[in-house]
């Protein structure tokens, strides 16, 4: 007993407290960088000066990820001292085990509390055990460590110039209700780097004790204790019993960093909803924060909203009156109005196309990336071989993208420098991608076959390098593009593989996000484990990662994911900043008989043909509005909230915060919102108004009506120029039918130290390819500078002229960008005769084949 107290006593006086010295918060030295720990010299046994961490945000947090990165740290080296730029977790690849090579990794995680222990921290050694025994107590028991998802915990590698960075997706109380976080119970983020100590008592005698100033075992090549793989063993014994003990050295040394997050839905109070809406899960995160505005509002409003199975259904629910009060939408119903109701532009969004990939030479994310229809219609048509058995549908095309050659023509000066990953032996270039019926599939697939290259490509023409379409997605066999839900076709192949390299997700854009995020590919292995089951394909490893997703640019942005630069017929490359979907949106005519805008791919007339700056898979959301058959009450809550969500001032003001319009939106310009108030007046009248033209609306407008937001955003208040027309109505049940209801001022939560909605070109993710049209900061609408940018366009094709006669013939045969324009002026006509026309009403409603 005596032995055993002893031990004890010496144990407690080595182990720091959970909440001891090392859990201090960070203080900020500036902006949003905080003092990291010293620098450990692992050849002196001695430490340095402190480094430094940086944190993309802290306050105004939402669902959402945060840049961290950090400098001053030790680098990441295995035992012999060469640099690893890669650190792997136990569920990531097929070993399933933790990294036992890379020594000094840096964790991070998300903690309940300002002050937390190891046992707040979600996904570490201890999580959700008792905070009072620290880490002399066993491990937990099965995954009750990670309670509610996979672990959201972030694990990087220090490159030796001693920096770093990671990303983290950030969860409120709806994600995760165990961290429980939300603007009363606060949270932290914890960068923990593993500097070695002996955590396991592996060099102390006779009694094992832990001993962080011991680092004989660092790198051993038995303990290894500054490995990642230390942190879940267990060693220590007290009375027989092994403790986890593993992480208490690396603990010490950790940074906290207390976070403030936004209210959400959660936070409102509980109440009958007012109304309902159904449909386009692409408004999802706009929603939410309008919806929370509403309901925090001084008169609230609650308001239903739901997914649905998709926007066809959605539809037809509304129209059979057999729904939603409200129905969302980005095309609208072209048959005759089988009842009253008008569309109301609500925001601009967008499709991304989304891509998680990792230098293959330095294991750092690849941050741009072009690609255009033809590789689309690759991707997605399961195109490319993949595996070693070279079977008959694709026999002789490229085993991945990384190996095909108009990929790597396409980005030869966009990555200079960059090393793709091998194709190794997985569907890297299957994307992962919705299963039901959406109208982002339908748009995505008929900008696709708008293209002439793309649409020679789905005929059965090989591209100029040879690869040819998947002989299963033939016209002969296929129906084509355009599609309203993604099929996997292909099963053939040696043990049927291709059966198994493609699965459209059955769980909506939210589990296409959440896959993304956890790098997880949508296939399944081609052979069977010991139970007769395929399983899923091995999540990807940090710093080896090579993945392709397409959802909304909402969920894109707001999860700072790499997006895609694609293709305008002008020539221009873009992804969706605010100044790209906006001159997209310019560039939409006006459909007379429905009121609604959408990009016209088939026209080489149009302004968007001629748009170097519009983004080409813009696309406005819409809510189908009744205007006959509701009561008074409901009529004046519809109305009021989609005055309030279309308001320059209100709902259309960037940011995270409620009642703003959320990351990866684009607000309304003078014309919509024009539209949407006038919309909101036929409700609260409910005067029996149909779709068409509506009075005062045009088809586009050269300035956006939003105006700047006040609070704590990252820029100040102040109007833009051309301030739009809608009305000021608020929240509420009570009041006029075209004045305001409420006297809510909106947007009682701003996202505070939020990053701005789109980074420049140097590399952050969400970058547009034309700096001119950069988005505008968080809390302040941003103006529509396409107009301003249209006066460049002679000058540009000018010098076009000049270039054209330099050597077209090149061009055309090189496969560059330029080449490809060449070709589509010449294949247009073809494509025009070729395609082929839009499906009836009846075939969009189909039911969805889920393969």
């Amino acid at each position: 007993m005596a032995a055993v107290l002893a031990w004890t006593v010496a144990a407690a006086v080595v182990l720091l407290p959970l909440g001891g010295p090392g859990a201090q918060p960070a203080r900020a030295a500036a902006g949003q960088t905080f003092e990291g720990p010293a620098r450990w010299d692992p050849a002196t046994w001695t430490e340095g000066a402190p480094g430094s961490i940086t944190v993309s945000q802290v306050s105004g947090l939402t669902n959402q990820v945060v840049h961290v990165s950090w400098t001053g740290f030790t680098p990441t080296v295995d035992i012999y001292g060469n640099p690893v730029g890669a650190v792997t977790t136990k569920d990531t690849g097929p070993d399933n085990v933790m990294d036992t090579r890379a020594l000094y990794a840096v964790r991070i995680y998300q903690c309940r509390g300002e002050k937390p222990a190891v046992t707040d921290c979600y996904g570490s050694s201890l999580y959700g055990q008792d905070p009072a025994k620290g880490f002399l107590q066993p491990g937990p028991q099965g995954n009750t460590n990670v309670p509610e998802f996979p672990s959201n915990m972030a694990i990087g590698a220090t490159h030796p110039d001693g920096t770093g960075e990671a990303d983290i997706e950030l969860w409120t109380a709806q994600q995760s209700q165990t961290l429980g976080c939300d603007p009363v119970h606060k949270c932290s983020l914890v960068v923990e780097p593993n500097y070695g100590g002996d955590s396991l008592g592996a060099y102390s005698f006779p009694d094992s004790q832990i001993n962080c100033a011991e680092h004989s075992a660092d790198a051993d090549n038995e303990f290894n204790t500054a490995t990642d793989a230390t942190v879940e063993r267990n060693m220590l014994r007290v009375d027989g019993q092994l403790m986890r003990s593993g992480e208490a050295c690396a603990w010490a040394r950790h940074v906290t960093v207390p976070l403030d997050f936004a209210p959400t839905t959660d936070d409102c109070k509980a109440g009958d909803a007012a109304f309902s809406v159904l449909g386009l899960e692409m408004a999802d995160r706009a929603m939410a924060q309008w919806r929370t505005g509403a309901c925090l509002a001084a008169n609230p409003v609650q308001v239903q909203y739901s997914v649905g199975n998709g926007e066809p259904q959605a539809r037809q629910a509304f129209l059979d009156r057999s729904g939603a009060d409200v129905a969302l939408t980005s095309i609208p119903d072209r048959n005759p109005p089988s009842r009253p109701y008008v569309y109301a532009p609500l925001a601009n969004s967008a499709i991304s196309v989304v891509f998680v990939v990792d230098d293959a030479a330095t294991s750092r994310q690849v941050r741009r990336m072009r690609l255009n229809q033809r590789l689309l219609a690759k991707m997605l048509t399961q195109s490319y071989r993949y595996y070693q058995d070279d079977t008959d549908t694709v026999r002789g095309n490229p085993m991945c993208l990384f190996e095909d050659e108009e990929f790597r023509r396409l980005n030869a000066d966009v990555a200079t420098g960059t090393t793709w990953p091998s194709c190794g032996n997985a569907p890297i270039s299957a994307p992962v991608v919705v299963g039901g019926t959406t109208d982002l599939v339908h748009r995505l697939t008929e900008w696709i076959a708008a293209d002439p290259d793309a649409a020679q490509f789905l005929h059965g023409a090989t591209d100029p390098w040879g690869t040819h379409l998947n002989t299963k997605f033939l016209p002969s066999v296929y129906g084509g593009y355009p599609v309203d839900s993604f099929q996997a076709l292909d099963y053939t192949g040696e043990n049927s593989h291709k059966q198994y390299e493609w699965n459209p997700v059955l769980g909506g854009l939210g589990q296409v996000l959440r896959m993304t995020l956890q790098s997880q590919l949508s296939c399944q292995l081609p052979y069977v484990d010991a139970t007769g089951q395929h399983r899923k394909c091995y999540r990807m490893i940090n710093g080896q990662r090579s993945l392709f997703a397409v959802m909304d640019s909402g969920d894109a942005q707001a999860m700072s994911l790499p997006e895609a630069e694609l293709p305008n017929p002008a020539g221009g490359f873009t992804t969706p900043t605010i100044g790209s979907m906006q001159a997209a949106v310019h560039d939409m005519p006006l459909d007379e008989a429905t009121g609604t805008r959408q990009l016209p791919y088939d026209d080489p007339d149009s302004a968007y043909a001629k748009d170097p700056k519009a983004y080409p898979l813009t696309m406005v959301q819409y809510a189908m509005l009744p205007t006959e058959g509701l009561g008074q009450a409901k009529s004046e809550a519809v109305s009021g909230f989609v005055r309030t969500v279309t308001d320059p001032d209100r709902g259309q003001v960037y940011g995270r915060g409620a009642g703003q319009l959320a990351i990866g939106y684009a607000g309304l310009d003078k014309a919509q919102a024009a539209q949407a108030k006038a919309a909101a007046d036929h409700v609260a009248a409910q005067d029996g108004a149909k779709p068409g033209k509506a009075a005062g609306t045009g088809s586009g407008s050269s300035t956006d009506s939003g105006t700047g937001g006040g609070g704590s955003g990252s820029t100040g208040g102040g109007t833009t120029d051309g301030t739009g027309t809608g009305t000021g109505g608020g929240y509420g049940d009570s009041g006029g039918s075209t004045g305001g209801l409420g006297a809510d001022t909106g947007g009682s939560a701003t996202a505070g130290g939020a990053t701005a909605q789109s980074a420049a070109v140097s590399g952050k993710p969400g970058a547009g390819a034309s700096p001119g049209l950069a988005a505008a900061p968080v809390g302040q609408a941003a103006a529509d500078r396409a107009g301003a940018a249209r006066l460049l366009l002679p000058v540009v094709l000018a010098t076009g002229a000049v270039l054209l006669v330099g050597g077209p013939a090149a061009l055309f045969l090189g496969g560059t960008a330029a080449g490809a324009n060449l070709r589509r002026g010449t294949g247009r006509l073809w494509s025009r005769l070729t395609r082929r026309s839009r499906p009836a009403a009846a075939d969009r409603l189909r039911p969805s084949c889920r393969g």
